[in-house]
């Protein structure tokens, strides 16, 4: 029988899943697309032509990192790490860091305005970090995580 923990840390995979998946393909599918958009960003074109390669397979690794239970945790921190890179990027936008700031990103995020888009990504960025939390937790909790009564921990 799943432990409420395990349960919640599959709920959070999924919903992970749910951004990750499409997120995922429309760069692959659209590539163009998505590296165009990047040199449109406010960094330099070189360092946009490297972005445009390591992103999607970032977010593509993420996905197979969540499919697979033993490699979960590190799917979770993967996801972390992107969603904190992704939302103090625009963050820095939303408090205006650049003058002007074209958005390029894919799917139904694209129809989002930059404060939604700042929300989506705090929503996911809990989401990852709970997932983290839960993932931490499970591990303690199953090694060495109960005391004998009576005993000092």
């Amino acid at each position: 029988m799943l432990n409420i923990c395990t349960m919640k840390t599959k709920f959070l995979t999924l919903i992970l899943l749910a951004l990750w998946i499409p997120v995922s393909i429309d760069k692959f599918i659209y590539f163009k697309v998505f590296k165009n958009g990047l040199i449109l960003q406010p960094f330099n074109d070189r360092f946009a032509q490297v972005l445009a390669y390591i992103l999607p397979g970032l977010e593509a690794l993420t996905v197979l990192l969540l499919l697979v239970e033993a490699f979960r945790k590190y799917g979770m921190i993967l996801s972390l790490i992107l969603m904190t890179v992704f939302t103090a990027y625009i963050g820095a936008a939303l408090v205006g860091a650049w003058e002007k700031l074209p958005c390029g990103c894919g799917s139904v995020i694209s129809g989002l305005t930059w404060k939604q888009h700042f929300l989506f990504n705090i929503f996911f960025l809990l989401i990852s970090g709970y997932g983290v939390y839960l993932m931490q937790s499970k591990r303690s909790g199953a090694v060495g995580g109960e005391t004998a009564e009576g005993w000092p921990a």
